[in-house]
């Protein structure tokens, strides 16, 4: 897909990965939509991009929040519409207690923030994806939806285990146009887990993967967009070196 003048959203895409994503897709030329609950923070990110100039529009927006998808589509509409989605925003946060013991309402917010959320902002954006027969998604999941080993937080890897099945199940949208995408990142390197791997005693930090330079992942995302990769490719990030590709079943 040719990106130049092509309308982008990433969502959670005003610090992090998400910057990093807005402005790997600027770079090449396309209109970015940056879709985050610190509205601030966006409008920061989007200033800067234009003073590179690139183009780039903020957004106030909780994914988990109906009326606010809607906000961002018209947005998006203002553009010509979404041609390629990036379902970045996620997250456990640092709650006291974690699934089985956390309250319901606790948990399911995890729920509806990392898989939830995507699934429906994927389904409001595909009409116009479908009318021009031209979109890309790229869902970014976690290797803690593929790890078997124990979690922090179940819902959190429940949700990212989904979110990769789901890229995989909509495979068949590409017949009409749409390619959806995964890519699976390890633990990303970002300040803060820089900050945490560090207070990791030495015996743990040995067992612990290299972290995946936030750079890497972006590159990635929009590899998967502009090569026109196979819908329901997932690409897995392990570290700062290995990349492994698990191409659809055919």
């Amino acid at each position: 897909m040719d990106l130049e003048e092509s309308t982008v959203v990433v969502t959670g895409g005003a610090t992090g990965l998400g910057e990093h994503l807005v402005r790997s897709f600027a770079d090449c030329g396309a209109r970015v939509v940056i879709a985050d609950r610190d509205a601030a923070a966006a409008q920061l990110l989007a200033r800067s991009v234009r003073e590179r100039g690139g183009s780039a529009s903020a957004c106030r927006c909780d994914v988990t929040v109906e009326r606010d998808l809607q906000a961002l589509l018209a947005l998006a509409g203002d553009f010509g519409g979404v041609d390629v989605l990036v379902n970045n925003a996620g997250g456990w946060g640092a709650a006291a207690h974690q699934y089985p013991d956390a309250a319901f309402e606790e948990w399911s917010q995890v729920l509806d923030l990392n898989l939830r959320a995507p699934m429906r902002l994927l389904q409001l954006s595909l009409d116009g994806m479908r009318r021009r027969r031209r979109g890309a998604v790229v869902n970014v999941a976690s290797s803690a939806g593929v790890a078997s080993s124990a979690y922090g937080s179940p819902p959190y890897a429940v949700a990212k285990a989904g979110l990769i099945r789901l890229t995989t199940a909509l495979a068949g949208l590409q017949a009409e146009g749409v390619r959806v995408t995964c890519v699976v990142p390890g633990w990303i390197g970002l300040p803060r887990a820089h900050t945490e791997r560090a207070a990791l005693d030495p015996a743990e930090q040995a067992t612990v993967p290299a972290l995946v330079p936030p750079h890497l992942v972006a590159g990635e995302v929009v590899r998967l967009v502009r090569e026109d990769v196979t819908a329901g490719t997932v690409v897995e990030l392990l570290d700062g070196t290995a990349r492994r590709v698990l191409p659809p079943a055919q």
